[in-house]
């Protein structure tokens, strides 16, 4: 097996999937693994699938859902019961005998989607992850904004109901309580499929649905001022309808929308394997 150029993994809920990029660029190489609870079966997990994609490895990243540090130290993560034990980047890196890339995943998707996927060619862009919770990958000027500590890009927990239940969080009303696909699952019993939302009810579920996630949205145009907005994650392959009832409710929640340029609202390119392939990149490429 030819060595690969670069391998990113995705840490999710269910499955560690690690990709394999050439010097080109291209995934030549895919395994897949499930997620362990403990932090020693993870790791050990991890260094399987990446050695199963070719030795020896030249550069690794990892992408995964939570506050990452700097310094790729774990603080909270919600697949993990006792991320303190988990030091990724030290483990990992003495087991290659590397130096190991540690982000948060919606970081990593979203510069697979700058460099690769829907967001090629902009140099300031938002992508945000649908799935059980609502994460973001922020690109300005052509960089990934990490914030002084890494914890940059965590809109899920704005809060837009100050009024609102409290979230498992202990906080109030935010963003991904309404906007999550695990919101948009609930509403719709459970059945989150194209069919079930092209019947009358499906069609006014889908549409209060994207006014939520376009409120979220607006403050993040609002705030950041970005060319193009990706959405990716999982309620992502509900496709065109979807990011088209977005769109068309953007102008409501966008400040001075009559007069400023369109944020360009595309959805995401690179699919489940995004995260994976921005890993392999960020750690290529010491981005």
């Amino acid at each position: 097996m030819t060595a690969p150029a670069a391998i990113g993994v995705d840490i999710g809920g269910t499955k560690v999937l690690a990709v394999a990029l050439d010097h080109d660029h291209r995934v030549v190489g895919e395994h897949r693994v499930p997620t362990p609870p403990d932090p020693d079966a993870l790791t050990a997990a991890i260094a399987g699938a990446v050695e199963a994609l070719g030795r020896p490895v030249a550069s690794l990243g990892i992408g995964i859902a939570g506050l990452v540090s700097v310094t790729g130290r774990v603080r909270v993560s919600p697949h993990l019961a006792d991320p303190e034990r988990l030091d990724l980047r030290g483990r990992l890196g003495d087991h290659f005998g590397i130096e190991v890339r540690v982000d948060n995943d919606a970081n990593t998707a979203a510069w697979g989607e700058a460099r690769l996927g829907a967001g090629r060619g902009a140099r300031d862009l938002i992508v945000v992850t649908l799935g059980t919770g609502i994460g973001a990958g922020i690109v300005c000027n052509g960089a990934l904004v990490r914030g002084a500590h890494g914890f940059a890009g965590e809109p899920g927990h704005h809060v837009v109901n100050f009024d609102g239940e409290r979230y498992v969080t202990g906080t109030p009303g935010p963003w991904e309580m309404y906007a999550s696909g695990t919101a948009l699952s609930r509403g719709a019993g459970g059945v989150l499929d194209a069919a079930a939302l092209a019947t009358p009810a499906g069609e006014a579920l889908l549409a209060a649905y994207a006014d939520r996630v376009a409120i979220g949205l607006a403050n993040l145009i609002d705030l950041l001022d970005p060319e193009v907005a990706v959405i990716g994650g999982g309620v992502s392959a509900l496709g065109e309808p979807l990011r088209a009832a977005i769109d068309a409710r953007l102008d409501a929640w966008v400040f001075g929308a009559a007069v400023r340029p369109r944020v360009r609202l595309v959805l995401a390119a690179l699919g489940e394997q995004a995260g994976a392939i921005g890993a392999a990149l960020l750690a290529a490429e010491g981005a």
